[in-house]
């Protein structure tokens, strides 16, 4: 699990002066904003969010989200830009299309789901968003465009009401107003509405998917002193546009030629869920969810799960695994559950018996990337280093953002002294940790010992990424860049 953390004013902050100094050429007041404009901002879009939001990488979760999406994209007659769907750690009821098909999801919405066709639905929607370019048409209209009142526009939209405010007042009243300007119209809403609609379709889920989740998100306004959810007020209308749909999805239904297709895969997407609130939502919030989920026999799995998570986040490590144990007696042949089993045994010190059971995961799914980095700890424990470094070599060919896999990977190698490929990966993770000077030792290090000329070309190219990432911070921080060594 991985989890880039920052506090809200200094991500806002930061992406605000990240946006600022680009150099992006985007000009304002152009006829249209071209696909490959677009596909620039994204890209300065993108870097600007990996760095600041605070993004959950989890693959279970994101994995199983961006495979939902992925299913909606294939259906797609044609599209312009890959697409990737990212999840935030916020509360936030909240999803955002960015430029060039950058689709992110906040917890929040997620925890509000009941089935796989709600979430099918809001990316589809988010999708169709990206597929019909309303924000680049909007952005090319704005006569007053810049970077720097985008990048405040996307930071308030996806960290919620009080990023917005601060974007307020860090733009100013003009870029607020040219804020408005971008903000998706009703007849941006009703298109989206329509196409994604038409995607979901295809890709086999009910439309029924959109109107229920619409639907909650409009009470959730009542149950929250009246606060708006944030996906409402940068999506407007909706209360129109439920009847809208609820009257075209039921004419559907009643079509000879159309079924009601099937809400995607219970199973799967509750265990997501069941990851999310056990490992990061509100502890009180997921205590209630697995007591509810518990009274119902076809929930009671994801229910042990989630409680097992939850209870190893709050140090209770005996009650985790044996909440883990009771769902793997459930369902021996899911290898997720084998693999938190596992990781709890670890972290209780029983490596012995976390190796054993990790094992018994990978004979069940040999390409599960978390379960190989948790065995290559545990055979680091047992001192098997060529066993454990071949392991965590594995999980990085699967996944190679799996937190701090290259710190666990240096350890590794230093240990059976090939010190250069040691320094290489000790660089990665400080480098993925932030830690610019500490990176930058490491692979200054790296090239002094031997080693392959693709591994020298890319420890000279990483070096080249910290030292714009070390500008980038002085620009931040009100500084004139430096020339600096280490």
């Amino acid at each position: 699990m991985e989890m880039i953390s920052r506090k809200p004013g200094k991500v806002l902050a930061a992406l605000l002066a990240l946006v600022m100094v680009t150099g992006l050429l985007f000009r304002p007041a152009q006829a249209e904003l071209t696909i490959d404009d677009e596909r620039k901002l994204g890209d300065q879009f993108l870097k600007a969010a990996l760095r600041h939001l605070p993004l959950i990488q989890d693959p279970d979760v994101v994995g199983y989200v961006n495979a939902v999406g992925q299913e909606v994209v294939a259906h797609l007659e044609t599209h312009n830009f890959p697409y990737h769907f990212y999840v935030v750690d916020s509360s936030a009821i909240n999803a955002f299309a960015g430029p060039a098909g950058y689709v992110f999801i906040n917890r929040g919405i997620l925890e509000l789901m009941d089935n796989e066709g709600e979430l099918a639905s809001i990316l589809a929607h988010e999708v169709a968003h990206v597929q019909s370019r309303h924000l680049a048409e909007r952005m090319a209209r704005s006569q007053k465009l810049t970077l720097a009142t985008l990048g405040g526009i996307l930071a308030g939209v996806f960290l919620g009401p009080a990023a917005a405010l601060g974007q307020a007042a860090i733009l100013g009243s003009a870029a607020g107003s040219t804020a408005l300007q971008l903000g998706y119209s009703r007849q941006d809403e009703e298109e989206a509405d329509r196409k994604g609609l038409r995607y979901m379709e295809a890709t086999g889920y009910s439309g029924q998917g959109m109107v229920d989740i619409m639907r909650k998100m409009g009470q959730q306004s009542w149950q929250q002193s009246g606060s708006i959810p944030t996906y409402l007020s940068t999506h407007p209308g909706v209360s129109e546009r439920v009847n809208y749909l609820a009257s075209v999805v039921e004419t559907r239904q009643k079509s000879p030629s159309k079924g009601i297709p099937p809400s995607g895969n219970p199973l799967a997407f509750k265990m997501m869920q069941a990851k999310l609130l056990g490992a990061y939502g509100s502890p009180t919030d997921a205590e209630r969810r697995f007591r509810q989920w518990s009274s119902r026999p076809e929930d009671r799995l994801p229910a042990l799960y989630g409680t097992g998570l939850l209870l190893r986040r709050q140090g209770q490590l005996e009650a985790a695994a044996q909440s883990f144990k009771q769902a793997v007696a459930l369902r021996p042949d899911l290898s997720p559950l084998l693999v938190e089993l596992g990781l709890t045994y670890f972290e209780m010190g029983q490596v012995d018996k976390a190796a054993s059971v990790l094992q018994s995961a990978l004979s069940l799914d040999p390409n599960e990337a978390t379960a190989r980095f948790a065995l290559g700890r545990a055979l680091l424990e047992q001192g098997k280093l060529d066993e454990a470094r071949d392991e965590l070599i594995a999980a990085a060919r699967l996944n190679d953002r799996l937190p701090s896999l290259h710190y666990y990977l240096g350890l590794a190698y230093g240990k059976l002294n090939e010190l250069g490929e040691a320094h290489y990966h000790f660089g990665i993770h400080n480098q993925r940790e932030g830690d610019w000077k500490g990176a930058m030792f490491h692979y200054q290090e790296a090239l002094r010992y031997p080693l392959p000329p693709d591994r020298q070309q890319a420890i000279r190219d990483a070096m080249k990424e910290v030292q714009e990432e070390i500008r980038e911070t002085q620009r931040q921080e009100g500084q004139a860049p430096k020339n600096r060594r280490f």
